[in-house]
């Protein structure tokens, strides 16, 4: 049992073991990078707490929206003969639900302790406009106990030359799973223009260049939620609707609490939850639907034996063989979690997992990268 009156002490770490070979992606190796490093640790993160769930339920929350995404910008100063780079906002999603709690919200505690940038200070330091910094509707994972909201930020660009840096940028595709009957959170979003003539939604950036009068869109991911939502007070969702954490549609759909004006409207909601199809709640995890379509196609024996054939090869064509390979079984793979979506996509998870087959024989049935099934 755990037992919360006991103080942390050496003793309750004795029968952990830890397994951790050289050259994997959790103890790299020179000339591994390792400037995004912060990305693997949040997945085992995840996986811990899952697995930790499983055994006991109730002693950790859902995960949290999993990314730690500093936006930042390069540009040069008026007179065009100093370039520099200030840390715009250092942007967060929200925390997992807990058992008996709701998740903190546009707060992520997990791997940081950075704290946000006065915008006085930010616009008198950087050529940038802040047209928007607040909380993300609808983002936190719907649950009895609803996951945390991430951020919002929309910056316009001041100078010509400038260069938006936004490193870390996970969760683009697969959102942080709901626990017990919760429901997943939203994925990360971003935008340049969003709302405005040559809109385009982006996907991971290393560097983005953009002039003078560009806007740039950061919409971070929520927590998990945890519990069946429909078992949420109602009082609580309309609070949450009061609050902007929660959408009167979304409060409707993912709640079953309809709400008219301010207020409950109790017969309709009483009718809409207890018409509802129990079906769609998951005993243990959800972990949405575009990440079960993909791991129909790429489940773990699959992966297991992708993954010990890229291994024989020299590590500088690894990753391209790999794109390759999972271009060929999706021939059209999105860059980003946008439209269209892997459900889509992977409709049809038997051919998709023929010609995963196809590519693996071919590309690496030989040991050598090549882009090629010929």
């Amino acid at each position: 049992t755990y037992d919360q009156t006991m103080a942390k002490n050496a003793g309750l770490y004795r029968s952990i073991t830890v397994t951790n070979p050289p050259g994997t992606v959790m103890n790299a190796e020179f000339p591994d990078a390792v400037g995004n490093r912060a990305a693997p640790g949040r997945r085992v993160a995840d996986a811990i707490n899952g697995a930790v769930l499983k055994a006991q339920p109730g002693l950790l929350p859902a995960p949290s929206g999993g990314i730690s995404t500093p936006f930042a910008l390069a540009e040069y100063e008026a007179d065009g003969a100093k370039r520099t780079v200030q840390v715009i906002q250092p942007m967060r999603g929200g925390m997992g639900a807990l058992e008996g709690q709701d998740g903190v919200d546009a707060r992520d505690n997990s791997m940081n302790n950075m704290q946000n940038h006065p915008l006085e200070t930010v616009e008198a330091d950087s050529g940038v406009l802040i047209r928007r910094y607040d909380l993300r509707p609808d983002s936190g994972g719907p649950g009895k106990w609803r996951g945390g909201v991430g951020q919002v930020i929309t910056a316009e660009i001041l100078r010509d030359g400038s260069t938006v840096l936004a490193r870390g940028m996970e969760r683009l595709r697969f959102p942080s799973f709901g626990v017990f009957g919760g429901k997943p959170g939203k994925t990360v979003r971003a935008f340049l223009n969003r709302g405005r003539e040559g809109e385009r939604e982006l996907s991971k950036i290393d560097q983005l260049p953009v002039k003078a009068g560009d806007q740039v869109t950061f919409l971070m991911p929520g927590g998990g939620g945890y519990g069946d939502p429909y078992l949420r007070d109602p009082a609580k969702v309309l609070g949450d609707v009061d609050l902007g954490f929660v959408s009167s549609k979304a409060a409707a759909r993912d709640y079953g609490v309809v709400i008219k004006g301010r207020a409950i409207d109790e017969a309709a909601t009483k009718k809409l939850r207890h018409g509802r199809v129990k079906a769609n709640v998951r005993a243990d995890f959800d972990f949405g639907p575009e990440r079960e379509a993909w791991e129909r196609v790429f489940d773990d024996v699959t992966m297991c034996d992708l993954n010990r054939r890229l291994f024989e090869l020299p590590r500088s064509v690894r990753y391209e063989t790999r794109r390759c390979v999972f271009e060929f079984a999706v021939p059209n793979l999105p860059r980003s979690g946008g439209a269209p979506s892997l459900t889509n996509i992977l409709s049809d998870d038997s051919a998709a997992r023929a010609r995963l087959r196809k590519a693996m024989d071919a590309i690496l049935g030989s040991r050598k990268s090549r882009c090629s099934t010929a």
